[in-house]
């Protein structure tokens, strides 16, 4: 008969984002989460066959969570409010922003991130602002619009808490957003004259 774990899978999943969100993904290993669990690291091994696999179940969860935080409505205008739920992302967990923008988590991107753009892009269809632009020219407007928010991000993850008002972060978005929207919309006009 096998042995009877302490947890289950989907407890370990939970104690394992739970710690990475708290305490961050350089503290993470087996030794701590086996500690967190009260076991010893061999039941984490008999769930997932390294830790690289629950490492990525970690990021997707991340994803799913920034994902959550980007469909959040906070101005009524879907686009503004994708690119300020990714900061508050980044400023509200940010052990997860940081992880999963890391140097081993980078290479889900293509998956996960990948997931979260074509959800926001969907979401976008009837978008306003986009009617009459080709898809070349919808993406180069989000691409460069999330570069801006990608750099916002990494500013207000790593700046001392409560130094970014999350009204202030609403309003650099909002701002930066229509700058490039107009910017951009202004390239194209001129080029296709």
């Amino acid at each position: 008969m096998p042995p009877k774990f302490k947890f289950t899978k989907t407890e370990l999943i939970e104690s394992a984002f739970n710690l990475v969100k708290h305490k961050g993904w350089n503290k993470f290993s087996t030794r701590t989460l086996a500690n967190e669990l009260g076991s010893s690291a061999r039941p984490i091994y008999s769930f997932f066959k390294s830790m690289d696999n629950l490492e990525e179940e970690l990021v997707k969860m991340s994803y799913n969570l920034l994902h959550g935080f980007m469909i959040c409505e906070k101005t009524g205008d879907l686009w503004i409010d994708h690119g300020i739920g990714y900061v508050m992302f980044a400023k509200k967990e940010k052990h997860l922003y940081r992880g999963i923008n890391n140097e081993k988590n980078i290479k889900y991107f293509p998956v996960y991130g990948q997931r979260v753009w074509d959800a926001c892009t969907k979401s976008l269809s009837d978008y306003p602002r986009f009617q009459g632009l080709t898809p070349e020219q919808i993406y180069q407007i989000q691409a460069t619009r999330l570069f801006f928010a990608h750099g916002l991000a990494f500013q207000v993850s790593n700046s001392p808490p409560d130094m970014w008002e999350d009204d202030i972060i609403a309003q650099k978005i909002q701002q930066g957003s229509i700058a490039i929207y107009d910017g951009l919309k202004k390239q194209f006009d001129l080029t296709s004259k």
